[in-house]
């Protein structure tokens, strides 16, 4: 079955015919476009890669990507062989696929696109438009790189809401549930149990279930799905506590107890008291591997929490002056990020670089990150979910504060440095879109997808 092997450009271009779901808009969510039993039989054409390692499986609205990364430095410093899914990347592709934070090769990446290329071809369906999607085949792509290279287990960040989630093949020993919000509504649904609905799907029987702290309401739906399943829920602020001892620049310090683990003065160098929130979801999950009898030492925690790092999160680009790039595309990361910026930078200046997607919610944003700005300096990224600056720039003039129109995102920063003294404060804000193309650029690099 096996034909020419693709080189990496050309295996990104394969990948480039398929149907993107993360860049077009207003689908809906129905198994004819989402489709877990599909991908599950199309996996077993490849061997069942996602029966071959246990794995962790995180989902919820907001800080999936940072819960992610903590729990899988945790695993690696312990010396597990740990797989780490994500999604969106910011520069290359190659950044969803990775193995103690080290990313998937060229090589390894071209060699496994070829692979399901051949996959592709040989069933027949290459024609048919809903055969696969791209999500689906970079999902199949990671699993397949875990399954081979022998992961000893798998942190996946589930993709969009959680019941028809392509992860959602998986058969997780920790299911994850991070703060729930008002997001993707077109898609999920309006309120918050409707939401709380599709990202409880990842439930399983007999599962456990971990969940930072949540709205009554989604609690409530939370709970309801665990009586179903049997599984046990494990709640932030009931089951388990954590204590901020200092948050600065540097990052935070916490003291965490519960689920029969207790550590205090445990250093997390990233930015925001949010983060020291998705730390403890982190934490309780590690608790839960333990009692199944992963072996992952109090030093271990300690050493994977200090070291970890997550780019386009609070996450400082620069000083003199400080330069924060964080994508805050939701009204609940915006105010995280607001209250980051309160606490850490009270006295400085700010300069806000922000584009976002024209399907976000832009007025609750810009209504949040605005007020702070000396100046908005607003742009716009390269994908057909950007939304028009100048629609944006009208929304910022709904409030006092200076707005320029820069259409190209390396402009807009370079304007905001030459204006901005070394003591003030440049973020910017908006969407990983935005900061992937800033990346990019910044390093030479063509942006991928």
């Amino acid at each position: 079955m096996t034909t020419t092997a693709l080189t990496y450009d050309q295996a990104l271009a394969y990948l480039a015919q398929f149907i993107n779901y993360e860049i077009q808009q207003r689908v809906s969510y129905d198994p004819e476009h989402f489709n877990p039993n599909s991908f599950a039989a199309f996996l077993q054409t490849l061997g069942a890669p996602h029966e071959a390692f246990p794995s962790v499986l995180i989902a919820g609205s907001k800080g999936k990507g940072s819960t992610s990364v903590m729990v899988a430095a945790m695993l690696s410093q312990s010396g597990l062989r740990t797989g780490l899914f994500v999604k969106p990347h910011l520069v290359t592709i190659r950044e969803r696929t990775q193995i103690d934070r080290q990313l998937i090769s060229h090589e390894a990446f071209a060699t496994l696109v070829s692979e399901l290329r051949d996959h592709v071809t040989a069933s027949g369906q290459t024609q048919v438009a809903r055969f696969r999607t791209f999500f689906e085949l970079t999902t199949a792509l990671s699993f397949l790189h875990f399954m081979r290279q022998q992961v000893d287990i798998a942190v996946v960040e589930v993709g969009l809401g959680g019941r028809l989630d392509t992860t959602n093949v998986l058969t997780p020993r920790v299911a994850v549930i991070t703060p729930i919000g008002l997001e993707h509504t077109h898609i999920l649904g309006d309120t918050l149990p409707a939401i709380a609905r599709e990202k409880a799907g990842i439930i399983k029987p007999h599962s456990c279930v971990v969940s930072a702290v949540q709205a009554a309401e989604v609690v409530e739906v939370l709970e309801q799905r665990c009586q179903e399943q049997q599984a046990t829920l494990l709640l932030a602020g009931r089951d388990f506590q954590w204590q901020v001892t200092e948050s600065s620049p540097h990052g935070n310090w916490l003291d965490f107890d519960g689920c029969g683990l207790r550590l205090t003065d445990l250093h997390v160098p990233l930015l925001g008291r949010h983060q020291a929130a998705n730390a403890a979801v982190s934490l309780a999950v590690i608790a839960q591997l333990q009692h199944q009898g992963w072996s992952v030492s109090d030093s271990h925690i300690r050493q994977g929490l200090a070291t970890v790092q997550w780019e386009g999160r609070l996450e400082v680009v620069g000083r003199e002056p400080w330069i924060i790039f964080d994508a805050a595309f939701t009204p609940e990361s915006a105010q995280c990020l607001r209250q980051a910026l309160d606490e850490l930078f009270p006295h400085q200046r700010l300069y806000l670089v922000l584009g976002m997607s024209a399907d976000k919610n832009i007025a609750a944003l810009v209504d949040i990150l605005a007020p702070l700005a000396h100046e908005v300096l607003v742009t716009r990224f390269s994908n057909p979910r950007a939304c028009d600056p100048q629609l944006l720039a009208a929304e910022v003039r709904r409030h006092p504060v200076a707005v320029q129109v820069v259409p190209d995102p390396l402009d807009a920063l370079h304007l905001a440095r030459q204006r901005a003294r070394p003591s003030d404060l440049i973020c910017v804000a908006g969407s990983l879109f935005l900061l992937g193309e800033i990346k990019a650029c910044q390093q030479g690099v063509p942006l991928e997808f």
